[in-house]
């Protein structure tokens, strides 16, 4: 997307996504030829991946019943604590992306908002996976490092097409030739290779996805095509895999805004009463579309040798558009109405009333539509020779590029209304205002705009070589391997900041509008009437309709912000200060360069003729890390106004200057697996090792911006001496950030009792870690004077501890028809301590100034289970899934959650309360090669809460979201 261009429409928008399945489908099979052809390169698996029983490749998986157990096979086969979710359970499963799939995994956990900071703004496909309660997870590609280029380390699960994965498997604790970088494991995506069927293969799966909130039908579609052939220059193998979905989904949401204690309110004079802020209310139109292509070929030209290439290219573009209404009041000017009795409860808490203020109650009313399309592509090629029994050699080369581009643009008009009634006692907020106000036009002025552009791009070169020796003779040491691996990536994030400018707001009275009147909207037809029809499926009466910027406003970005400011500058008395959004300034770009060098040696071991046969295996990482970024630092450009009223002056301000920061460190991170066999079903292990993970690109920028702000409630027009301002800086970044590290510890107990599916397991962890990446407010000096940074640092420690507890079985010894019945469930607990030093700049307070104890750790679920009911005879096939998990800390002082009030800086904290969701699935196979189903997502249409804690006022929740049930119909044939 061009930097300055609009927002696309959106039937625009899937002609062009089409036309690019067609395009990279044919350019994947161009660079398939010249991989073939030319550089010759074949591999079953890419060395970066663990090592794996060769016969599990053999595995023709088909049915619930056979993906179950190729599941258990893996883990029961693996060297690491590993979990797995094999192909066709994918397709099966009933979920539209890898992100819903990993939520049926023990110990893994995911968010239904658009990130885990964002308490306001909901995702119905969910994100944000954690393993084990830490978001510190690292994402591979078939054992591979692959990324999205969103500032942060990892893949976003959402962005990969579910359809292109042979299988999905969650690493608990790593073995050395794991590539390091997760703290609560490794999640490894594996695609196919045409050299795991015995011929051709041929399937294509078509689909119609249906929201019922939003009220609209989407296609999906995918193909596949993989072949081998025997030659006398050896045996070729190909595979070609495309798929497309679209899916939309509506959300709406109501908000409770945070609590302010009030002594002066009348009729309640000298007696602190708890009354909110306000509440408003929100409706959000989600489409997002995905387009994956992937090609494998291979080359054997003889049993010893082995050559590869595999290419992958992933976009995902997602478009939302939200009408909302939000609070701007004065939490302390506002006073009962007249016409609703007030209630407060036994603690002096506001219950119900009117509420009003002089001048009335500063609303917004927004529009709000953002795009982001995100590309990654990544090509990799590599050898793999065996010259004898006891020798193996492999080799890896990678090349990945990812980029986002990205355009968030908000208008809000703004309107006084005379009061607003809320009344807390029912089960959700309820909100009316007076509709014949909303309703006129007259009554509403400019309020803001606000666009935030972003263009991101990173790339990286990644190369390993492997080598494994065999020790056929001996008892106790099975092998020894060892390789190195380096990489060189580049990242360069562009974006323009959330620009806020005010058009018309009630604080400019009197210095640069004339009076206290907004001027009015001229032009009615730049606004729409929203009646936000169905508001909540009709459990919460509409608030009534709202006159919000056209859309075509906001689509027509710059050009039309430029007009709505220039129309009002016209009005302005003084000060015309808008400055247009921008990337063009060098201090909005931040580039980052990363080198790593890793080396390893692992020793596998195994003794056969003990009472209890011991195997598994020991090693050792090192990897040395070289980083840096360059930047800007920027001076406050605020000006203090002369003692005269007239002269000015910016007695802080100087030329940004450059920033380079480099940093340099090393990780020695040992690791043990270990497996006893009690008997041949059962089996107990004991895992060890020292885990890392790097910051994320974006905590670790070279950018900084000084701020001078004029003392709380001063007038823009009044003298105030420079040394009075609060110069303070909070750069979100630091580029001398080194990683998380984390001692872990697992003992494991499995129990195969039957070779059809039938495992059970309880899994025992800890996990010691230092280095937690937390903000700290500092005093540092630039230019001479003193400021106030807020930067983000490695401090403090944390234990968590937990339990997982695994079943899986199908009931066979059960009468007909009920044998095909089966059943799979696990839980997770999770404990957590953290002891990370307070800081003023960080630390949760309460309106009031009351401060919080310990916070625990963000996204961490004490609980969670999941429960698959299936059932699986004949042609039919069934599942039904329930996953749940408890409630756990989003973030302290997100957006809606912060402020400075009464010279109170506060942050409240966000938890997401507990959530559980039902899914199922139905297919009927029609013929051996032809079968139909239905799947459901959210079958009840559960409902997500968020709560916000404060001291006096107590726990009440923030906001409520309800959002659609999806339901595809699906055809698949397999050839």
């Amino acid at each position: 997307m061009n930097k300055t261009q609009g927002l696309a429409p959106r039937s625009a928008f899937r002609r062009t996504r089409l036309a690019r399945a067609i395009h990279w489908s044919s350019q994947l099979l161009v660079a398939g030829a010249v991989g073939w052809h030319g550089a010759g390169f074949a591999q079953e698996a890419p060395p970066a991946e663990p090592e794996q029983p060769t016969a599990l490749e053999e595995i023709v998986v088909s049915g619930q019943r056979s993906s179950i157990q190729s599941a258990q096979m893996i883990k029961q086969s693996a060297e690491q604590i590993v979990d797995s979710i094999v192909a066709d359970d994918i397709g099966k499963l009933p979920d539209r992306s890898v992100t819903e799939t990993l939520q049926r995994i023990p110990g893994v956990t995911i968010d239904h908002f658009m990130s885990l900071g964002d308490p306001e703004h909901f995702s119905a496909e969910g994100s944000g996976v954690a393993v084990r309660g830490l978001t510190q997870v690292r994402s591979e590609l078939n054992g591979r490092d692959s990324f999205t280029a969103n500032g942060g380390r990892s893949l976003s699960f959402e962005d990969v097409p579910a359809e292109l994965m042979a299988g999905v498997d969650v690493y608990k604790n790593p073995s050395a030739d794991m590539i390091e970088g997760g703290l609560g494991g490794t999640v490894n995506l594996r695609t196919r290779m045409p050299f795991d069927s015995d011929g051709q293969v041929m399937a294509a799966t078509a689909s119609v996805n249906y929201g019922d909130f939003i009220e609209e039908a989407d296609p999906s579609v995918s193909a596949l095509y993989s072949n081998r052939w025997d030659t006398s220059a050896g045996e070729f193998g190909l595979l070609v895999d495309v798929a497309f979905s679209e899916i939309s989904t509506r959300t709406d949401g109501i908000f409770n805004r945070p609590f302010f204690p009030r002594d002066d309110l009348q009729g309640y004079e000298g007696t602190t009463i708890q009354v909110p802020r306000g509440a408003d209310w929100r409706s959000m139109d989600f489409n997002r579309e995905r387009l994956g292509s992937y090609l494998a070929t291979q080359w054997r030209p003889s049993d010893a040798s082995e050559f590869y290439f595999q290419a992958f290219r992933s976009e995902y573009d997602m478009q939302w558009d939200e009408d909302a209404i939000f609070v701007q009041n004065d939490a302390y000017a506002i006073q009962p109405g007249e016409g609703k009795e007030f209630v407060v409860d036994d603690n002096n808490v506001f219950l119900s009333g009117r509420l009003t203020q002089p001048g009335g109650i500063p609303f917004g009313a927004d529009i709000r539509v953002a795009n982001r399309e995100s590309v990654t592509s990544d090509f990799s090629a590599g050898y793999k020779w065996l010259p004898g029994d006891q020798l193996e050699f492999s080799t890896d080369l990678q090349y990945t590029k990812a980029t986002t581009e990205g355009l968030d643009a908000t208008i809000a008009t703004g309107i006084n209304l005379p009061y607003i009634d809320i009344d807390l006692r029912g089960e959700r907020p309820l909100v009316q205002a007076d509709d014949e106000y909303l309703s006129d036009p007259g009554n509403y002025y400019w309020g803001f705009t606000m666009p935030f552009i972003e263009d991101n791009e990173a790339e990286q070169f990644a190369w390993r070589a492997d080598v494994k020796y065999n020790f056929n003779d001996t008892d106790v040491v099975r092998y020894i391997k060892t390789g190195v691996r380096l990489t060189d990536r580049e990242a360069t994030n562009i974006n323009s900041g959330y620009h806020w400018q005010a058009i018309y707001q009630p604080w400019m009275a009197w210095w640069k509008l004339p009076d206290d009147q907004m001027p009015p909207v001229e032009d009615a037809s730049q606004m729409s009437l929203n009646t936000f029809d169905n508001f909540f499926r009709g459990k919460a009466p509409s608030p009534g309709a709202v006159y919000a910027p056209h859309i075509s406003l906001v689509e027509g970005y710059p050009e039309s912000f430029d007009q709505l400011h220039a129309d009002a500058s016209e009005n302005y008395i003084c000060c015309d200060d808008y400055m247009p959004a921008t990337m063009d300034d060098p201090s909005r770009i931040n580039e980052q360069e990363e080198q790593t060098y890793a080396a390893y040696f692992l020793l596998g071991f195994g003794v056969d003729d003990w009472a209890l046969p011991v195997d598994g295996n020991i090693g050792i990482r090192v990897v040395q890390t070289d980083s840096a970024a360059s930047g800007m630092i920027r001076y406050p450009e605020t000006i203090v106004v002369g003692e005269d009223g007239e002269t000015e002056s910016r007695p802080w301000y100087q030329d940004p200057e450059d920033i380079v920061a480099e940093n340099s460190y090393t990780n020695v991170l040992p690791n043990l697996n270990l497996r006893v066999e009690l008997r041949d079903d059962l089996f107990l292990r004991f895992a060890a090792s020292k885990a890392m993970a790097r910051p994320a690109y974006n905590q670790m920028q070279a950018f900084q911006t000084l701020s001078a702000g004029r003392p709380e409630g001063v007038p823009e027009d009044q003298y105030v001496p420079p040394e009075d301002f609060r110069l303070t800086s909070s750069s979100g970044s630091n580029p001398m950030l080194e990683p998380m590290e984390a001692t872990q510890f697992d003992i494991s107990l499995e129990w195969y009792f039957n070779d059809a599916g039938g495992m059970a397991h309880v899994n025992a962890f800890s996990k010691d870690i230092e280095g937690f990446i937390r903000n700290q407010t500092i005093r540092e000096e630039h230019g001479g004077w003193d400021y106030t940074v807020t930067r983000p640092v490695n401090t403090g420690t944390a234990d968590i501890r937990g339990v997982e507890l695994g079943w899986s079985q199908f009931f066979d010894q059960l009468p007909e028809p009920f044998d095909g019945l089966g059943m799979q469930a696990n839980y997770t607990y999770i404990d957590s301590s953290t002891d990370v030093p307070r800081d003023e700049g960080s630390n949760p307070v309460d309106t009031d100034g009351s401060e919080y104890g310990q916070m625990p750790f963000e996204g961490l679920s004490e609980h969670s289970y999941n429960l698959v009911g299936m059932y699986e005879k004949g042609p039919l096939s069934v599942r039904l899934a329930y996953n749940w998990r408890s409630d756990f800390l989003m973030s302290v002082g997100p957006n809606g959650f912060n402020g400075t009030d009464r010279d109170i800086t506060w942050r409240l904290p966000v938890y997401n309360d507990d959530y559980g969701q039902m899914d199922g699935s139905i297919f009927y196979d029609i013929t051996d090669m032809l079968s139909l189903g239905l799947e459901v997502n959210n079958i009840l249409n559960s409902e997500t809460r968020t709560i916000m804690k404060q001291n006096a006022a107590g726990n009440h929740y923030a906001s409520y979201f309800l959002n659609d049930t999806r339901y595809a119909l699906t055809l698949r044939a397999n050839f």
